[in-house]
Parts: structure tokens; C-alpha cells; sequence
């Protein structure tokens, strides 16, 4: 009886894994906007710095703040780090409380990349942006456990986003992003 008790169990597990695909992707670091019970979750792995993820964020950010505002996606942005970015992390254990919850922020940050980027010092950056001066300890936590997921993921450059579980490496179109995004609200 025991036995077949732990078997099945193990058999939930199992499959609770398999379907789920990316169960070990924690909400709760990283960017959250939009409301917590949407029916789309979005997870963007990303950098301040990788011009790539600027263009991403330029071509997306409308949709995105679209969805957000319409209760429809929740979208989290997960800043990781890439070796060859200099100021990767700086501006994420910078973000105040206000700053981190401000869509508008973010696409500034963006926005001004090719400002930022040619500064010569984190402390620059943080002053061009209006940052806090002192590290967020959260963040700083979070940064860590995001690292540790972004290599379980497998995770080797950026922008790569996670559509409902869905794996989107590099960028998307906005027309794309939005059929998508349409086609999964058609099914719920």
C-alpha cells in the first residue's frame, strides 16, 4: 500500500513537471507589472545594456503596456547577467520601490541606452537615472536567484521570453507578439 502510494506521487510530480516545463521560474524576482491573476504570463530575460533587448523593448513596449493595462498579461522582466555587459546589474540593484513599479521607468532606461551606455563609471549611470545611490538588498538577492534560473533555462543570450511557458529567443515582431498574445486570450 505504501508503495504504491509513492508511486503515485511520483507519477504527479512527473507530470506536473512535464507540463508546467519551466516550474522552477520564480515570479517573485525580477520586474512585475500588470496584475498577478491575468490569463497571459509573460518572463523576459533581458539586459539594460544588450541593444538587442533595447530594440525588443522598442518594438514591444506599446503592446506590452497595452496588455498590462488591460488586466490582460502579467509581464516580468528579469535582468541577467552577460559577461560582456559592464553595467548589466547596476541599474537593477539601483531601482527604487517606485522606480522598479513604473513601466514608464523602464522604457526610459531603454529609451536612453545610447546615452547611459557611453558613461565611463556605474556612479554615472546611477546619477544619469536618476537612481538610488545605495544597492536595494532585495535586488540584490534577486539578481542571484535570476542567474541561478537563467542557467537552469539554459540561458545564453538575450532577449529570450517566456509566453505561457512558450520559449521566444532573440526578438519578435510586434504583429507576431500580438496574434500571439490575441490567439491565447481566444482561448481562455
Amino acid at each position: 500500500m505504501k508503495k504504491n502510494k509513492i508511486l503515485i506521487i511520483t507519477y504527479i510530480l512527473a507530470l506536473s513537471i512535464i507540463s508546467s516545463g519551466c516550474n522552477f521560474i520564480k515570479v517573485n524576482e525580477g520586474i512585475l507589472y500588470g496584475n498577478e491573476d491575468s490569463p497571459i504570463e509573460i518572463i523576459n530575460y533581458t539586459s539594460f545594456q544588450c541593444s538587442a533587448c533595447t530594440t525588443l523593448h522598442e518594438e514591444l513596449g506599446e503592446s506590452i503596456k497595452k496588455y498590462i493595462d488591460s488586466g490582460q498579461i502579467k509581464y516580468i522582466e528579469k535582468q541577467i547577467d552577460i559577461k560582456r555587459f559592464e553595467y548589466d546589474d547596476v541599474i537593477y540593484k539601483h531601482m527604487n520601490e517606485e522606480q522598479i513599479s513604473d513601466f514608464e521607468k523602464l522604457s526610459e532606461i531603454y529609451e536612453k541606452q545610447d546615452k547611459w551606455i557611453v558613461l565611463k563609471s556605474p556612479e554615472e549611470v546611477i546619477e544619469f537615472l536618476n537612481l538610488e545611490q545605495e544597492e536595494n538588498k532585495k535586488h540584490v538577492k534577486d539578481l542571484k536567484k535570476i542567474n541561478k534560473e537563467k542557467d537552469k533555462l539554459e540561458i545564453k543570450a538575450v532577449p529570450t521570453m517566456f509566453i505561457n511557458g512558450e520559449r521566444i529567443e532573440g526578438n519578435i515582431p510586434k504583429e507576431e507578439f500580438e496574434n500571439k498574445i490575441e490567439s491565447l486570450l481566444n482561448k481562455k
